[in-house]
């Protein structure tokens, strides 16, 4: 125990000590006099302007600390190679916290996270995808390296407050002990988030009609690798088939054949949560990629390359059919104009089954494992506050338009974006939106919400989801495992993921045959406990 604490405790049982002395000595036991609140030492009042002081922080209003005494570092996962992003120097000037940004691609990312837990020299912060519910269980709720953040949620942070009172949302955030452990993100969410995308030019240029079928997409795909479909000269670079590194999402393509799946293997079949990596409908539907992998449709390094190279190929035209977000992910939009992209349908196999897709939201979202801050954290009230900030509708506009006043302004009827195009190149660049803040950290946007545009850019998303709407299953429910079974969970969660990776990777690109070893691969599973983390994972749920 440091000093300070030890004299701020010892002060406070003299203080307790005499007020018992007190109570004690007077003959009036119904009326005791009313203890007085213990003053904390970090707590001050600001002379100059009025405002509360705890410790560095000022408890309302800007900035949140006096400029220069306070930082903290946050460690993130973006695909951003540039180290400024231009909301930093926005929240540092209104907040007067500056914050040390430590970005990694998100392979990278997850490693030296990893590492640096393990060493003990972890940033003060840690947000984005590399974050699981697992790790708010393990290294928050039983080892303390991630703080609960609710009570400061209560003190310091009103609009993070008015954000858990939405509904669903303390719920959702809420673990098994009682405590938050996360900064929320709340957002509006396509219905699909990740799905194929086919090349429309290209099946211009071959003159083939969007496929319905698996057994039409496969005469696509053919055609997309011998007639030079994109059309360069080139008859042998088209990929005709691939997806993102870090959103492969191959499980969901199984339900073509009667059951999508989620990494862990899940899928809801009507209002039930069920395992569906064991079934006969997944094994079809893997056995149909590797078919497509053994015709080399299907492109040789998606089990290898990282996030940089899979958007420099597609960049370059290469992709017939690709698994994204939206084309954006690989081609920029321009306002205006309608992309040569268009969702994939859900494609009704040569088996005799219903085709289903795994929904994955009703029109929102509750991300709650996207920050967390670290018992390495000084102060970390403050960076609280500063995410309370950052969740004012000013500065949330900023992370996703770029600043006031430059790119977005202020009007009467709203919020206006200016058309882009209007800028130099160099600052088209430096306001690119993937350079406006890291991509993974969570902002909030009421729901509804529009900025006014000139030159709006084309929704993919609402036609997708309309495309989708008629096959999809209900959302698999949120959960926290139990406090008992946390571990476990956890473990079981990690060890039946990765195994069911490593196994679509093999089967896939026909390194082992999936008839062969699917016998031995549901005894696999049962070893990893399988039956034992359904049963959980059932009586986990919200």
């Amino acid at each position: 125990m440091s000093q300070r604490k030890a004299l701020t405790t010892m002060l406070a049982l003299l203080l307790v000590v005499s007020l018992l002395a007190s109570c004690t000595s007077t003959n009036d036991v119904s009326d005791p006099t009313p203890t007085p609140a213990v003053t904390d030492p970090d707590t001050s009042e600001d002379i100059e302007d009025g405002r509360e002081k705890v410790g560095v922080m000022y408890t309302e209003g800007l900035p949140i600390v006096d400029p220069g005494t306070y930082s903290f570092s946050l460690f993130v996962d973006d695909a951003n190679e540039d180290d400024n992003f231009v909301m930093f120097d926005i929240l540092e000037e209104q907040t007067g916290v500056k914050v040390e940004v430590l970005h990694y691609p998100y392979t990278v990312a997850q490693e030296k996270l990893t590492l640096s837990l393990n060493s003990g020299d972890y940033a003060d912060c840690i947000g984005g995808w590399t974050l699981s519910s697992n790790d708010i269980l393990t290294l928050g709720m039983e080892e303390g390296v991630y703080i609960p953040l609710d009570d400061y949620f209560e003190k310091y942070a009103p609009k993070i407050n008015e954000i858990l009172d939405l509904e669903g949302v303390r719920d959702t955030m809420t673990t098994p002990d009682g405590h938050i452990y996360t900064i929320p993100y709340v957002l509006e969410a396509p219905y699909v988030p990740f799905l194929p995308y086919i090349n429309t030019r290209w099946l211009e240029n071959v003159g083939m009609e969007i496929p319905t079928t698996t057994e039409e997409l496969r005469a696509v795909l053919r055609a997309f690798k011998e007639q030079d479909a994109n059309g360069n000269g080139d008859p042998n670079d088209e990929i005709p088939f691939t997806t993102g590194p870090d959103n492969k999402n191959l499980g969901l393509l199984a339900g073509w054949f009667g059951m999508s799946v989620n990494d862990e293997g899940f899928t809801m079949v009507g209002d039930q949560l069920t395992f569906g990596a064991t079934t006969e409908e997944y094994k079809n539907g893997i056995k149909f990629l590797a078919e497509l992998y053994d015709e080399d449709l299907i492109d040789p390094e998606i089990f290898t390359q990282d996030s940089a190279q899979w958007k420099a190929k597609g960049g370059q035209d290469l992709y017939g059919v690709c698994i994204m977000y939206a084309s954006s992910d690989i081609m920029p939009y321009e306002p205006g104009v309608t992309p040569d992209w268009a969702p994939l349908p859900v494609l009704r196999s040569s088996d005799d089954v219903e085709p289903v897709w795994l929904r994955n939201t009703y029109g929102s979202t509750v991300l709650k494992n996207q920050v967390v801050i670290t018992d390495n954290a000084e102060h970390p009230e403050v960076i609280v506050r500063w995410w309370d900030n950052l969740f004012q509708l000013e500065n949330t506009l900023q992370t996703h338009n770029g600043p006031l006043g430059v790119t977005l302004f202020k009007e009467e009827d709203g919020y206006r974006k200016i058309d882009m195009n209007t800028l130099s190149e160099e600052d088209r660049a430096k306001y690119d939106w993937g350079k406006l803040f890291p991509q993974a950290l969570p902002r909030y946007t009421p729901a509804g919400f529009k900025i006014l545009e000139e030159n709006p850019i084309y929704d993919e998303k609402t036609p997708a989801d309309k495309l989708y709407e008629p096959y999809l299953t209900q959302v698999i429910p949120s959960y926290w495992a139990k406090q008992e079974d946390a571990a476990k969970m956890a473990e079981y969660s990690t060890s039946i993921r990765e195994y069911l990776t490593q196994k679509k990777a093999e089967w896939i690109s026909g390194q082992a045959d999936i008839d062969a070893e699917w016998d031995a691969y549901l005894e696999q599973l049962e070893k990893l406990n399988l039956q034992e983390f359904i049963e959980m994972r059932l009586n986990a749920l919200n």
